[in-house]
């Protein structure tokens, strides 16, 4: 799997969902997005989710809770999840993309509150902050979950069951020890994953974004800004990019090392 991270250093499934309508599709340009969800413009429905998402939560466990509010850092309106002692997902489609063309899946989020001590290798833990999953199904389902995990260390990899029918494989991508009420951004290989776990791109698979915090009794505060799909950069345009990030990196550790 390919997965690159990167800081913002600014600051600090599935069934056949409503289409987004902060979604926005754009032409033929491979800079720009083929799909892209945002919440600058969204408002909450008479229920309390995001307009255009669909939301499944867990009978007996207190649900999700959503807001759109304003970053300070970013400068424009995002979505706030707080997960307290509860278990939720929104949901869209996601089946109308061609992920051979457009592959990669990239995110933006932070972190305020990971749930206390969750662990995803721990059946009684196994609680996540926030976590971006891909799958499909209805009777029985399949997914693959990129998330970010309190105490499962960072590039873990690992396969749970929910109920007999509910078949994850996921990734930890950032961990509690990743820099908290910082925005970070994400990029996988979607289209690589599916094929390695699922063996085909399948019909009618859905984006979900997922968080919980009912097995630790806890809370969780996380925010997204944004989901989209693109194609695959050039290997070039990779070393460019990496070129720049170490740039970054030196700058901030300059301004760290001036304010010890």
């Amino acid at each position: 799997m390919s997965i690159r991270f990167r800081l913002i250093k600014s600051a600090p499934l599935a069934v056949a969902m409503l289409a987004a309508c902060a979604f926005f599709a754009f032409g033929l340009n491979a800079k720009e997005p083929v799909r892209h969800w945002d919440f600058q413009t969204s408002k909450l429905d008479k229920e309390g989710i995001p307009e255009g998402w669909d939301y499944r939560g867990k009978p007996g466990t207190p649900d999700v809770k959503y807001e759109i509010v304003e970053d300070k850092t970013l400068k424009h309106k995002v979505l706030h999840i707080k997960s307290d002692k509860a278990s939720g997902v929104i949901m869209v489609e996601g089946s109308d993309i061609d992920l051979k063309k457009y592959p990669i899946m990239r995110w933006r989020w932070k972190v305020v509150t990971l749930p206390t001590g969750a662990d995803a290798e721990v059946k009684s833990k196994d609680d996540q902050g926030i976590a971006v999953y891909v799958g499909y199904g209805r009777l029985s389902q399949e997914s693959i979950s990129y998330t970010w995990q309190t105490e499962t260390k960072k590039g873990k990899t690992g396969h749970s069951t929910y109920n007999w029918v509910v078949d994850v494989d996921w990734f930890t991508l950032r961990d509690k020890n990743d820099k908290m009420d910082t925005w970070f951004e994400e990029e996988v290989n979607v289209y690589d994953d599916m094929m390695k776990f699922f063996k085909k791109i399948p019909s009618g698979w859905a984006l979900s974004i997922s968080s919980n915090s009912q097995y630790t009794k806890s809370v969780a505060d996380v925010y997204l800004d944004y989901v989209e799909f693109v194609e695959k950069k050039s290997d070039d345009a990779k070393k460019d990019e990496k070129k720049d990030e170490k740039k970054d990196e030196k700058k901030d550790e300059k301004k760290d090392t001036k304010k010890d």
